[in-house]
């Protein structure tokens, strides 16, 4: 494994990425990572930087390609980090579904199935780039939504596939946060990616039991995500032993969410304000020898995940990871083939399941829907078997929030009118 080639390599997360991969060198096989991006300004500006950063550590070598095609040939690894539709179409994932009173949420709910829309056409464009020129190559999906992306992948792309999120760590670390214990954690997990509950939790070698004193969510949480925490602290509190991937609560209160978001605006607003002060620093240290890097997108630990998975996959001793990959036997709560969130066992030998924890029964209706419209979407968004516009509307209908398919039909009208060209022909 030693080319890692990165799409969505001019987004301002891929600095932080690199920092992990220069941090962490020591212990990766890594001799080139290659940089590509549609926004080819963008792509100069981090490669610039990211090249310099490498330089300066004496790590592997960073080059930019500029086709697809050259990105991928030849790779090991292909980590998958793009935004089909850029934060244009973020912002309407955010709030077209408002207009029918459903949450604003690009995984979530509808804007998560029309992000799903844009993202699987081109995870399956780069699945076939990749089985044309580097099939021997895992790709390493972290592009949104997560659990659709890599279901269509899984089904359809005909490639070797692993669904990555560093949700739960962030989840973990707020709860020690919280708790006023920021040392190692351990747990267990179940469900679909941002539909989790975690179990078996310990923190600072003590186990998570009474949660019923106050807890306030980290200080540094906007207030969209101190609503996330404080909605899961309340599911934990009914469902002891379990703690619920803070996204859960999108579905159980919905109502909420739709207000804060009408008064407060949309999250692609204040990210689209925050980009010119990143790519200004990027600008500005790609200049020099020894760059600094002090502004990126994404929290202090960003890059950790897919340092930690090519670490696992290059390495003789298994690490015990959460990913997102076909059940295979590990839970009986979904179907073999469906794309789970949990625990397994990797090494360069492969990727082992491991028996999967109990989730609360009265999640058992919830995760049976959000399997049928995870797996209805995947399928619909490919296109396959001719997927045509009762799919479509079958697959948003299928989502718990949408709730029917009136609804779906007359969001779907909708979003032909507001995406536009930002949308697959086939819509």
């Amino acid at each position: 494994m030693e080319v890692l080639t990165v799409l969505g390599g001019g987004s301002a997360y891929t600095p932080g990425l690199l920092q992990a991969l220069i941090q962490h060198a020591a212990e990766l096989p890594l001799k080139t990572v290659r940089l590509y991006d549609t926004d080819a300004a963008r792509l100069a500006m981090v490669g610039r930087l990211t090249a310099a950063m490498a330089r300066d550590a004496g790590t592997f070598s960073v080059e930019v390609a500029g086709t697809l095609e050259a990105a991928i040939e030849g790779a090991d690894l292909v980590l998958n980090s793009t935004r089909p539709g850029g934060l244009t179409a973020r912002r309407i994932d955010e709030t077209l579904p408002l207009e029918f009173g459903i949450p604003g949420q690009e995984t979530v709910g509808p804007g998560g199935f029309f992000f799903a829309l844009r993202s699987v056409p081109e995870a399956l464009r780069v699945a076939a780039v990749v089985k044309a020129l580097a099939p021997k190559a895992t790709i390493l999906n972290y592009t949104n939504p997560s659990n659709i992306v890599t279901q269509a992948l899984t089904d359809f792309g005909g490639v070797n596939v692993i669904g990555m999120c560093d949700q739960s760590d962030e989840d973990l670390q707020a709860i020690g946060q919280a708790l006023g214990r920021r040392g190692a954690y351990a747990f267990r997990c179940n469900g679909l990616n941002h539909a989790t509950w975690y179990s078996d939790i310990v923190i600072d070698g003590v186990a998570l039991a009474d949660i019923s004193a106050p807890l306030v969510a980290p200080r540094e949480y906007d207030e969209e995500h101190q609503l996330r925490f404080e909605l899961s602290l309340r599911l934990a509190r009914e469902n002891p032993g379990y703690w619920p991937n803070s996204y859960l609560p999108y579905y159980l209160f919905p109502d909420a969410f739709v207000e804060q978001a009408r008064r407060v605006g949309p999250r692609s607003d204040v990210v689209a304000a925050s980009l010119g002060r990143y790519y200004a620093h990027f600008e500005a240290e790609g200049k020099n020898a020894r760059p600094q890097l002090r502004w990126f997108r994404g929290s202090p630990g960003f890059g950790d995940m897919a340092v930690t998975v090519i670490r696992a996959l290059a390495s003789a001793t298994p690490s015990e990871l959460v990913l997102n990959l076909p059940n295979h036997g590990a839970t009986a709560a979904f179907a073999p083939q469906t794309v789970i969130e949990t625990r397994v066992r990797v090494s360069r030998a492969g990727v082992e399941r491991i028996s999967a924890p109990s989730m609360p029964a009265s999640f058992d209706h919830l995760a049976a829907q959000l399997e049928r419209y995870q797996l209805l979407t995947a399928r619909a968004a490919a296109g396959a078997a001719g997927a045509d516009a009762q799919a479509l509307v079958t697959a948003l209908a299928a989502n718990p929030l949408v709730g029917g398919e009136p609804v779906a039909l007359r969001m779907l009208a909708r979003a032909r009118e507001t995406y536009g060209a930002l949308l697959p022909s086939f819509l």
